[in-house]
């Protein structure tokens, strides 16, 4: 294989990489606390689209509340986060190329 071979398949796997990502931008994930007492709707550059609070949950202490919404916001993009990784991974069959992108 040449070099002008091996420069025009990294050139065609970065545009699908490209591509992947902004697909994956726009893409929403649902999530929601453990009790369901706060859900929404995520997109994949990981930007809230949505965000409902329980009525029950606003009469609560606002440490707990606020401890629950972080714990639900940090476990949606985790969520997001791997699913994200994993669809790269299917677009490059596996291969790291984070040095091309």
């Amino acid at each position: 294989m040449n070099f002008g071979n091996l420069l025009q398949q990294a050139q065609q796997m970065q545009r699908k990489v490209n591509k992947a990502k902004k697909e994956f931008g726009e893409k929403e994930f649902d999530f929601e606390s453990q009790n369901q007492l706060i859900t929404g709707k995520m997109k994949g550059n990981l930007s809230i689209t949505e965000l409902h609070i329980s009525a029950s949950l606003i009469q609560e202490d606002q440490e707990d509340m606020e401890a629950l919404l972080i714990a639900t916001i940090n476990q949606a993009i985790e969520k997001v986060s791997q699913e994200r990784e994993d669809t790269l991974n299917k677009v490059t069959n596996g291969v790291d190329v984070s040095a091309f992108l």
